[in-house]
C-alpha cells in the first residue's frame, strides 16, 4: 500500500476524534500530526481538514481528487461547516468540562501573509520569503503556548456548579475589542514595534475567531467590528448557531459593535441600536454607539435578561464626553430592563453591560457605574477636582428629556401616569424617515434652559435636569477587581502602558467564574499584540454567571 493510501486509510479508521492538520516540509512531500477533536467542534469535519490540506500536494493526491473532493467538498479558507449532528448543547451542558477548546486550524499559506524585502513588501513564496511560513508557524506555537498559560477560566465560587433548571439559567459572556483593521492601518505608527507578519488581516482573523468560538459563550460583545469584513467574519458564527445585531459608528466611521447571540437558546425580545452622536451638542459630537438587547430563554421564557455593548471616545482628557455617553447609555437600558413598579421602587431585569470603556478603574465615570451617583459640578474635564474651568451644572441639554436620574422623562411620564407620549428623544440616523420632528412641545421640560428643573410627574414622585449630579437606579458590579490575590495590576489593553479600559459590569445575576486576565507583569513577557496568538490589541474579557426566574408581582 502506498503512501497516500496509508494516510487515506488512516483518516476514515481513526473515526471523528481526531483531525489532521498537514504542513509541507523540505525533506518529505507531507507530513500531519493528530489534534483532539472537541465534541464542541461544530464544522470541522476531519474529511474536509483532511482535504484543505492534503489535496494541495497534487502529486499525491491526484488519483483522490475526484472521488474525495465529490464526497467532501472543498472547505473555503477556515470557515466551519455543519457536522450531520444535532446542534451545540446549551452551555450549561458544556461548561463543566472548561478544557474544551474549538480550534479554528491557523493556515500559514503564502497567500495569507506578506514579507518585507529591500523595505518593499512582497508576496510569501518568493525566495526571499520561502521558509517565512514554517517560521510563523513556529511563532504561532510559542506565542500560543505562553498566552493559554495566562488565560484560563477561573471559578469564583467553590461549591459545586449545577446545570440549567426550570428555575434558572448558566450564561456565558464574551467581551473583545478586536481591532478594525482600517484603524490599524489609519495609525501605523502605534503598532511600528510589532511583527508586520501578525498584523495581516487574513492572520488576525482566523486568531480572533480561534479565541472567540474557543469561549464557548452563549452571547458576544464586540467592537471595533470592520463592517466590510462582517461577510467573512460571520460565516463560521452562524455556522454553530449565532444570530447577530450590528450597529456601525455614525457618520464616516467604517467600524461598529458587534453582537451575537445564540439562536437556539435565546429568543430576541427587544433590542435598541443607540447614537450617542446628537447634533448640535458639543460633548455629544463623537461617533460612539451602544446596542441593547433583551434576551429571554428558549423553552423557559420567563428567564430573561439585558445585555448591553458599547465602546466609548477615547481621548483620555474628557471623562466628561464619556460621563454623558453612559447617561444616554444608561436610560436606553433602563427602558428596556424595566419590569414593573414596586412599594420598594423599579423593578429591572439582570442586566450585563460590557465593552471598551476607555477609562481606568476607579475613574470618574467607572465609580459612577459601580456607586449609581456622581457629582460632576465644579469638576474639570477630566472629572477631577479643579479650580480651573470647572463643569457646570449640566451635561447634556434638556431637549433629549433625559433625567438626571438616567431615565426618559416621556417614557417615565406615560408608566407612571399613562399620559402623554413615549417617544424617545434620542435622534438615530437608522429611523431618520419615520420620525417625525422632534419637539419638547406640550412637554413639562423645560428645553431652552440650563437651570436645574424639578418636576413632578405624579404626586411624590420628581424627577431633576441639570442639578449637577447624575444618579442611576442600578447596582452594578464588576466581574474583574483589576487586580490578582497579591495586589497586581491585570490590563486589557496597552495605551504606552498596560493598562485596563475594557469591562464586564453585571447586575442581579450570581458570578460563577472569569476568564483571567493577565497581570501587568505578565504582559511584559508577551510579544507586543497583536501577535502570532492574539488577534488585536486588546485582551478579550470573559464571564459565567446564573440566571434565575425573576417573580414579577401581580
Amino acid at each position: 500500500m502506498n503512501t497516500a493510501s496509508k494516510l487515506l486509510r488512516k483518516i476514515y479508521t481513526t473515526g471523528p476524534d481526531v483531525f489532521f492538520q498537514f504542513f509541507r516540509c523540505k525533506s518529505e512531500n507531507y507530513c500531519y500530526h493528530i489534534i483532539p477533536f472537541s465534541p464542541c467542534m461544530s464544522g470541522l469535519t476531519v474529511k474536509q481538514v483532511f482535504l484543505r490540506n492534503f489535496c494541495k500536494n497534487a502529486s499525491i493526491s491526484e488519483r483522490l481528487t475526484s472521488s474525495c473532493c465529490n464526497l467532501m467538498g472543498i472547505m473555503a479558507n477556515s470557515s466551519p461547516q455543519k457536522l450531520n449532528q444535532p446542534p451545540v448543547e446549551p452551555f450549561t451542558d458544556l461548561y463543566y468540562n472548561s478544557s474544551n477548546n474549538y480550534e479554528i486550524p491557523l493556515m500559514f499559506q503564502s497567500e495569507n501573509l506578506a514579507c518585507e524585502s529591500n523595505g518593499q513588501p512582497s508576496v510569501l513564496g518568493t525566495n526571499a520569503c520561502a521558509e517565512t511560513p514554517m517560521f510563523v508557524k513556529d511563532k504561532y506555537l510559542t506565542d500560543k503556548q505562553r498566552y493559554k498559560a495566562m488565560r484560563q477560566w477561573k471559578r469564583v465560587k467553590k461549591e459545586k456548579l449545577t446545570s440549567n433548571s426550570e428555575d434558572s439559567f448558566i450564561l456565558r459572556v464574551l467581551s473583545f475589542n478586536i481591532l478594525a483593521q482600517y484603524l490599524l492601518e489609519t495609525y501605523p505608527f502605534l503598532y511600528k514595534e510589532h511583527d508586520k507578519l501578525a498584523l495581516s488581516w487574513k492572520i488576525r482573523r482566523q486568531l480572533l475567531l480561534q479565541e472567540i468560538l474557543a469561549a464557548q459563550a452563549n452571547v458576544i460583545c464586540l467592537q471595533e467590528m470592520q463592517e466590510e469584513h462582517l461577510p467573512e467574519f460571520l460565516p463560521p458564527l452562524k455556522e454553530v448557531g449565532y444570530n447577530y445585531l450590528y450597529k456601525k459608528r455614525t457618520n464616516d466611521k467604517k467600524d461598529g459593535l458587534l453582537f451575537l447571540y445564540r439562536s437556539d437558546q435565546f429568543i430576541l425580545m427587544d433590542y435598541a441600536k443607540i447614537e450617542l452622536y446628537q447634533s448640535g451638542i458639543e460633548l455629544l459630537s463623537r461617533d460612539n454607539v451602544g446596542i441593547v438587547a433583551k434576551l429571554a430563554v428558549k423553552g423557559n421564557p420567563e428567564i430573561q435578561l439585558v445585555v448591553a455593548t458599547t465602546h466609548l471616545l477615547y481621548n483620555p482628557r474628557r471623562n466628561d464626553v464619556r460621563l454623558g455617553q453612559t447617561q444616554l447609555l444608561l436610560a436606553e437600558i433602563e427602558r428596556i430592563a424595566f419590569l414593573e413598579n414596586t412599594m420598594s421602587g423599579p423593578k429591572y431585569l439582570p442586566i450585563i453591560l460590557a465593552g471598551d470603556f476607555n477609562l481606568k478603574p476607579h475613574s470618574g465615570v467607572y465609580r459612577f457605574i459601580i456607586e449609581g451617583i456622581f457629582r460632576y459640578q465644579g469638576k474639570g474635564k477630566n472629572l477631577e477636582l479643579t479650580d480651573y474651568r470647572s463643569l457646570p451644572n449640566f451635561l447634556i441639554p434638556p431637549r433629549l428629556c433625559i433625567t438626571d436620574n438616567c431615565q426618559h422623562f416621556n417614557i417615565l411620564k406615560h408608566r407612571l401616569s399613562g399620559h402623554g407620549t413615549d417617544k424617545v428623544m434620542l435622534e438615530n440616523s437608522e429611523h431618520l424617515e419615520d420620525e417625525e420632528k422632534k419637539s419638547t412641545e406640550g412637554c413639562e421640560v423645560k428645553a431652552d434652559t440650563t437651570d436645574v428643573q424639578t418636576i413632578e410627574i405624579v404626586h411624590g414622585y420628581r424627577v431633576q435636569f441639570c442639578s449637577g449630579i447624575l444618579t442611576h437606579p442600578f447596582y452594578f458590579k464588576s466581574v474583574y477587581t483589576h487586580q490578582n490575590c497579591h495586589g497586581e495590576p491585570e490590563a486589557t489593553t496597552n495605551q504606552g502602558e498596560w493598562i485596563t479600559v475594557d469591562y464586564i459590569f453585571y447586575s442581579d445575576l450570581e458570578l460563577l467564574e472569569k476568564y483571567r486576565l493577565p497581570t501587568t507583569a505578565e504582559c511584559n513577557s508577551l510579544p507586543t499584540i497583536p501577535n502570532f496568538a492574539i488577534g488585536s490589541d486588546h485582551f478579550c474579557l470573559g464571564a459565567t454567571f446564573k440566571n434565575s426566574v425573576l417573580k414579577v408581582q401581580h
